[in-house]
């Protein structure tokens, strides 16, 4: 197997370790002296709305100006990009850590049409089959061979197109992780995912599941070796040896396994914030709850912040801007229906949620002092023409990220207008920017450990904080979703959804 993985292989990992010479830790920049509470320029709110699984190509493929695609290569058969609807609860695409490896396939790029949805059995296949493409099981009948080459339409996402166009587009943005949202969400407010590298075994993600277990990316190759030593390989859940251990950070007390996040940083400078997320209830109400990358964390989970800082519901941050009670740092998950995640519990009011946030922010009087970054976390299984660059973890030198190229939309009176980022970005880059913006020092600084929001940039192109503040101007919904202004409505019609 390993000679199909080598073609192409060397040009990237060349690549990768051309990357650490100027993303990786040789080049750490030196860290900010912090003061407290303080904003280094005319943005003092930042708000992160963290969508979910699409690629560049699957929302903005023909988006003028932009690096898009209108067909796909997979194993030698050329595939025009085919619209599909937003709300698609027929099928998802698959987006696992080994799906990655397919689609990637050795730096190829061609593995789009072979959706991995199970293993095969027999001795062979008994131990670590998610490290052995020869016991991946392929759909072959039907859309599922071409399901990933597929577009939505702009008609039915038009309010992020009318964002892009308004405001700033990236279309050189990569998810940190190769592979499912539950890790991408760690490095969102972590800068790693402890190894982590697909969506745990039981909900919720993190501390509050009863007992559950998860895949860790780990150095070496496996036995036999299917990968180069680069990709590391997959150990953990289910197959053994060993369960994974329960992914609620850190998992020892070793100076390896430390777990620092965001909000260390932003409590002890004296930074408020906030996370909108689903409360962890059953049925409807409760959907979408394991998108809280909190939970993973032991130092917010049982302390003082979960109930300071942690809202039920998100839509409670439409209350909070209106009685002017907006957080200093934001983040926003989507609940059911308004997910833009594909298969069970696929929606159609996305756009529309989004919206809702950014013309509330727009309309108050924090427009002025506020930047709205909107990403989705990962790419969702669909398809997309741009290789993503490997990086090393700085701890066990596997390439845990780039995952494939995701959206990214920043809306502020200070962002460029008009404007299409063709800058590598990445979702710690949000957390980048939440460090330049307050004047924090990076995660783990004088702890002899470096993490992703030192390769990642902080939107640097993006912000022009000299220019004339834009004017605001109402970004119009989608019509005809009456039911997203409810979203209960919605989410009791597709109840149960997809949970990765």
């Amino acid at each position: 197997m390993y000679s199909r993985f080598s073609t192409g292989l060397l040009l990237s990992l060349l690549v990768g370790c051309a990357g650490t010479g100027s993303h990786g830790a040789a080049n750490l920049v030196p860290a900010r002296t912090m003061q407290r509470g303080h904003a280094v320029g005319p943005i003092q709110h930042v708000i992160v709305i963290m969508q979910e699984n699409r690629s560049f190509d699957n929302f903005f493929h023909n988006f003028p100006g932009a690096n898009g695609a209108t067909y796909g290569i997979g194993h030698g058969t050329t595939y025009t990009l085919k619209p599909i609807n937003l709300a698609w609860p027929n099928q998802d695409p698959i987006h696992s850590h080994w799906e990655f490896l397919e689609d990637y396939d050795g730096g190829k790029n061609d593995g789009f049409d072979r959706e991995v949805y199970q293993f095969a059995g027999g001795p062979a296949c008994k131990s670590e089959p998610e490290n052995f493409p020869d016991c991946w099981v392929y759909h072959r009948q039907g859309d599922w061979l071409d399901l990933a080459y597929s577009y939505v339409p702009e008609a039915q996402i038009r309010p992020y197109w009318t964002m892009a166009k308004q405001y700033t587009l990236g279309d050189d943005t990569f998810s940190s992780n190769s592979g499912e949202s539950f890790p991408s969400h760690q490095y969102m407010v972590a800068a790693q995912s402890g190894h982590a590298s697909e969506v745990p075994s039981i909900m919720p993600w993190g501390c509050d599941a009863p007992k559950e277990a998860e895949y860790y990316l780990a150095a070496g190759r496996s036995k036999p070796p299917q990968f180069p030593r680069a990709f590391g390989h997959e150990v953990g859940y289910p197959f053994g040896p060993e369960p994974g251990p329960d992914p609620c950070f850190p998992l020892d007390d070793k100076p390896s396994s430390a777990y620092p996040t965001i909000a260390d940083l932003l409590d002890q400078a004296g930074i408020t914030w906030r996370y909108y997320v689903q409360p962890h209830v059953s049925g409807p109400k409760g959907d979408s709850y394991w998108l809280n990358a909190f939970d993973a964390v032991k130092a917010v989970r049982y302390g003082p912040d979960w109930n300071a800082n942690i809202s039920e519901p998100d839509t409670n941050v439409l209350t909070d801007i209106a009685n002017g009670d907006l957080a200093q740092v934001t983040w926003v998950m989507p609940h059911g229906g308004a997910s833009d995640h594909a298969g069970g519990g696929s929606g159609n009011c996305g756009p529309n949620w989004v919206t809702s946030i950014v013309n509330e922010i727009g309309e108050s009087p924090y427009w002025n002092s506020t930047a709205i970054v909107i990403m989705w976390d990962e790419w969702g299984g669909w398809y997309d023409h741009v290789l993503p660059p490997q990086y090393p973890d700085p701890q066990t030198g596997v390439y845990e990220g780039l995952g494939y190229r995701v959206p990214l939309i920043v809306v502020s009176p200070y962002a460029k207008a008009h404007y299409i980022s063709h800058k590598q970005h990445e979702i710690a880059s949000t957390l980048r920017y939440i460090e330049q913006t307050f004047n924090l020092p990076f995660l783990g600084t004088g702890s002899g450990h470096a993490y992703a929001d030192q390769r990642a940039d902080a939107f640097d192109d993006i912000f022009d904080y000299t220019q004339k503040p834009l004017t605001f101007k109402a970004i119009a919904p989608l019509p005809g979703h009456k039911g997203c202004s409810n979203p209960w409505d919605f989410v009791r019609q597709k109840w149960p959804p997809e949970k990765d």
